[in-house]
């Protein structure tokens, strides 16, 4: 079986009394490509801002390699350098 990079744990995010982001659970195996698609306004970008550290999450967690990054902010540029996108 393989071993979970990211693990993303009923994410949560609100804007005013809309909700974007809904209890969003997710787990990506090394290895595994991940395309994040959906229409306008779902979350998709919010997401991304989340995994980059650069908007504080509401709810929920995000591990990688097993660490919250969520309360390890100070080494967030460690977790960049793990992480790629492409747009």
């Amino acid at each position: 079986m393989s071993e979970t990079i990211l693990e993303i744990k009923e994410l949560k995010k609100s804007f005013g009394d809309n909700p974007i982001l809904q209890g969003l659970s997710l787990e990506i195996k090394k290895g595994e490509v991940v395309v994040i698609l959906g229409p306008s306004g779902c979350g998709k970008s919010t997401l991304l801002r989340y995994l980059n550290g650069l908007e504080s999450i509401q709810g929920g967690d995000i591990l990688l390699d097993g660490q919250s990054i969520v309360e390890n902010k100070k080494d967030f540029h460690l977790v960049r350098q793990k992480i790629g996108m492409v747009f």
